[in-house]
């Protein structure tokens, strides 16, 4: 990949979200290539950007992330992705709270302490829930594995695909397949899956693998970036910019150029403008983090048509409404310390919310008791959801559609603000201000298929997908982010990491690595600002 002086770019990335920032910022940094990141929305960091209402700071998509402790590997990555910059804040010890109808757990953010607890909890599974643990690191590593194969060249990457096959088959079973199989007690079963939320597939549809990853991704707690999850965007965008990149926000890409079977750019709209007269950006290659469905369907027009059909017929994952709480009064008058609630009004996850305006499952975290520099205090709620409870108005556009939506939206409101102030007396009263998103909402500003959260669904089919890989069959073009690795903010950020590799040359990746991981930890003061 030799630089193109007749563009000011080397690099265009289609996308801000996480992954398409890791890979830039990547690029950037390991070999000074000026890239260019497009982004839809008129602000940059996909589902780690915020918005604002009333001085009140809301995040939409990075609400914890695990491994950022010091010398951890999520705390070096993003270390190495912002120059020291980024600092992150760690959440309390019980960090989770687990509420079913006739029971509650804590979560430790000691692993020891956490195996420690339920087997207290549930004494006779004892041995169960001690293999369980072993079974997930070793699931975990062969889900990575199978994720890596195509980052190893020649003779060896067909021996690590075998190696994947004949050792990884406990990642590629259901976890509830796993669960079934090793325990006996039926609420234990469920409080295990409770954090299914985080990779959004119930038991019966996700793979163990993906399960085990998010369970060791959080054995060591939760933490919080300082300034909040717009900060992300906001460090590692002047990393992109010292080596003459530039991220431009209201930039719509409508199609990837190709010609003589190579990507050689793209055309882009002004999001912001119905006016706007399309532009044309080149570049010696092509990075999309538009995830696979929406490049391989909407983006290349020449994309191969067994990968349009195949991405068609997937299940395209759930989505969520999402509340927005603004207080008048810390939420620590309540009780509340920062960390997150999972409530479950049944220990049943394979039937998420049939009626929404009746449900009692939901998800609640305090992003302003999690940042230390938060100047407002909010909570919000995410109830994981069908697309089709939308899709009636899914063709009207944003703040113009039918008034029985917003009635709906209403409806929703006050039904999540009584269940919230039936289990914690007084929240209602602490509300100042409130508002609720749909799947519509994640549809119009993430362009994701169905405000889907988590991009191509985490099933035991997903790995080995030739749309879920890096390298696709147009020269110069590349996928990254979640699609690509593995869901959620870190998934989407190795992704970044994954394609910045590969592009990289041989063993790129392995290089990549070394780079970031052999990188001594920088410390970063962290001044609050809440009294």
């Amino acid at each position: 990949m030799t630089p193109d002086r007749a563009s000011p770019y080397d690099v265009i990335v289609i996308g801000s979200g996480i992954g398409g920032l890791s890979a830039a910022a990547l690029l950037s940094k390991l070999h000074q290539k000026r890239v260019l990141v497009l982004e839809q929305h008129f602000v940059a960091g996909g589902l780690t950007h915020e918005f604002q209402r009333h001085g009140y700071h809301f995040d939409v998509g990075l609400h914890y992330v695990g491994a950022m402790g010091p010398g951890e590997p999520g705390r070096k990555l993003f270390d190495f992705l912002t120059d020291g910059t980024l600092a992150w804040n760690k959440m309390p010890p019980l960090f989770e709270k687990f509420i079913y109808p006739d029971f509650s757990f804590d979560v430790p953010s000691d692993p020891k302490e956490y195996l420690r607890s339920l087997q207290e909890k549930f004494p006779g599974e004892k041995e169960a829930l001690a293999k369980y643990f072993k079974d997930c690191l070793k699931a975990a590593v062969w889900y990575g594995v199978e994720t890596m194969v195509e980052t190893f060249p020649g003779l060896l990457r067909p021996l690590v695909a075998l190696a994947a096959r004949l050792g990884g088959g406990i990642s590629r079973q259901t976890t509830k397949a796993y669960l079934d199989k090793n325990f006996k007690d039926d609420r234990l079963k469920s409080l295990l899956a409770s954090q299914w939320g985080d990779y959004g597939l119930p038991p019966s549809q996700s793979a163990f693998g993906l399960h085990a990853t998010i369970v060791e991704h959080y054995r060591k707690g939760g933490w919080y970036p300082v300034g909040g999850a717009v900060e992300l965007a906001r460090k590692i965008t002047p990393v992109i910019e010292a080596s003459g990149g530039a991220v431009k926000v209201s930039q719509r890409v409508e199609e990837i150029l190709v010609e003589e079977g190579r990507a050689v750019g793209v055309r882009v709209r002004p999001s912001n403008s119905s006016k706007g007269l399309p532009v044309e950006y080149r570049a010696q290659a092509v990075i999309s983090d538009a995830g696979s469905y929406v490049t391989y369907s909407r983006l290349l027009k020449s994309a191969p048509a067994a990968y349009q059909e195949e991405l068609e017929t997937l299940p395209k994952g759930l989505s969520a409404i999402s509340l927005y709480l603004g207080f008048k009064e810390s939420p620590t008058k309540l009780g509340f310390k920062g960390e997150n609630y999972w409530v479950f009004e049944g220990e049943d996850h394979e039937s998420p919310n049939p009626e929404l305006e009746k449900s009692g499952s939901y998800y609640l975290s305090f992003p302003s008791l999690k940042d230390p520099q938060s100047t407002g205090h909010t909570a919000e709620l995410i109830v994981f959801c069908e697309y089709d409870f939308f899709k009636k108005w899914s063709g009207q556009s944003w703040k113009r559609r039918d008034k029985d939506y917003y009635e709906l939206k209403d409806r929703l409101t006050e039904h999540f603000l009584d269940l919230l102030d039936k289990r914690f007396p007084g929240f209602r009263n602490l509300v100042g201000y409130k508002e609720l998103a749909t799947p519509l909402t994640v549809e119009y500003f993430q362009q994701t298929p169905q405000g889907s959260f988590y991009g191509i669904p985490g099933t035991p089919s997903r790995a080995g997908k030739p749309w879920a890989r890096v390298t696709t069959p147009v020269k110069g073009l590349y996928l990254t982010g979640a699609d690509v690795f593995s869901l959620g903010i870190m998934g989407a950020a190795m992704g970044g990491v994954k394609t910045a590799g590969m592009m990289s040359g041989p063993f790129g990746f392995l290089k990549v690595m070394e780079k970031i991981f052999r990188k001594k930890p920088l410390l970063v003061e962290v001044k609050p600002l809440r009294g």
